[in-house]
C-alpha cells in the first residue's frame, strides 16, 4: 500500500488502540531539503520514495513505566517509521523491551511491544516479517 494510505491506516489503528500521536515527521523530505548543505554520501541509496515517522504514546502505559522504573521511561514515547518504495510500505517499530532495567519494567515494556504489534496487525494486508527485504538491487 502506498505511503498516504499506509500512514492513514497506521494513525487510525494507533488511535483506536488508545495511543496519542504526539509528532508526525516526514524524515526523507526534511533531510532531502538540507542535502545541499549536508552533502550526505550515498543518501537514500535504496531509493525509498518516502520515509515518515510517528511519535506516539499511551499515557497510562507511560505512567506504569514511570512508576516501575523511571529511567526505563526513556523508552516512551514510542516511535515507528514507515518506509515507502513505490506502492509498498514497510512499518518498522523498535522494541521497547531493550530499554528495561528491571524485571518489572521488562514486563511492562514487553506488554507495550506486544500491544503495539497487535494494533499494527489490524492494518489491512499487514503481516509481520522477520527478514529485511533486500533493496540493494543486486
Amino acid at each position: 500500500m502506498p505511503m498516504k494510505a499506509a500512514m492513514s491506516e497506521v494513525k487510525n489503528v494507533l488511535h483506536d488502540g488508545g495511543y496519542k500521536i504526539v509528532l508526525h515527521l516526514n524524515i526523507l523530505k526534511l533531510i532531502q531539503s538540507q542535502q545541499k548543505q549536508l552533502k550526505i554520501p550515498n543518501f537514500n541509496r535504496h531509493k525509498f520514495t518516502d520515509v515518515q515517522a510517528l511519535v506516539f504514546c499511551n499515557p497510562y502505559d507511560f505512567s506504569k513505566l514511570l512508576n516501575a522504573d523511571w529511567p526505563a521511561a526513556a523508552g516512551c514515547p514510542l516511535t515507528l517509521d514507515v518506509f515507502s518504495k513505490g506502492q509498498n510500505s514497510y512499518i518498522v517499530y523498535g522494541l521497547r523491551a531493550d530499554f528495561a532495567n528491571t524485571p518489572a519494567s521488562k514486563k511492562i515494556t514487553q506488554s507495550f511491544d506486544s500491544a503495539v504489534i497487535k494494533v499494527l496487525q489490524g492494518i489491512p494486508m499487514s503481516r509481520q516479517i522477520t527478514k529485511i527485504p533486500d533493496f540493494s538491487g543486486k
